[in-house]
């Protein structure tokens, strides 16, 4: 069902926080695939993506062009693409599958706790994400596309 993209460059020590919070998703299928967008590590970031059967693309440039790569790589109707910080809360998969069941297809976002946190990942379908131009390099490519999936796109309370 989701496609989960994460722009990597050296990012070994934060990867072995966020992957572990997909396996259970994984498992029972609402993650079908993760796709890191990579600018050339030298780190253990590939050996890992090996380690846990996800799809490395090539992709130099910044966190927005690498989340561009990789939403063009990925095969599900729907992506949950992560900032270059990989951050996601313990608890993201229930507001994301209750999006999904009733959110009408609508985008969605994850945000950082409080008022004004700032975007943590932008859960959307291939269809909406293209429509709004994708990710496109420089500044926050997250709150970027945010501004354009807008107003339509949802905050999701985690």
């Amino acid at each position: 069902m989701i496609t989960v993209v994460l722009p990597t460059r050296d990012s070994a020590a934060r990867l072995v926080h966020v992957l572990p919070l997909l396996v259970p998703a994984a498992v029972d299928g609402l993650v079908k695939a993760v796709v890191f967008a990579d600018a050339g590590s030298t780190d253990a970031t590939l050996a890992i993506a090996e380690d846990s059967g996800a799809r490395v693309v090539q992709a130099s440039g910044d966190a927005g062009t690498r989340l561009a790569v990789g939403c063009a790589a990925a095969k599900s109707a729907w992506i949950l693409a992560l900032g270059e910080d990989l951050v996601l809360p313990e608890a993201w998969r229930t507001p994301v599958e209750a999006h999904l069941a009733g959110g009408g297809g609508k985008p969605a976002w994850i945000a950082a706790p409080g008022l004004f946190g700032r975007p943590l990942a932008v859960l959307a379908s291939r269809e909406a994400v293209e429509a709004a131009g994708g990710f496109k390099p420089g500044g926050d490519p997250l709150k970027a596309l945010l501004g354009r999936l807008k107003p339509r796109a949802a905050r999701l309370r985690v």
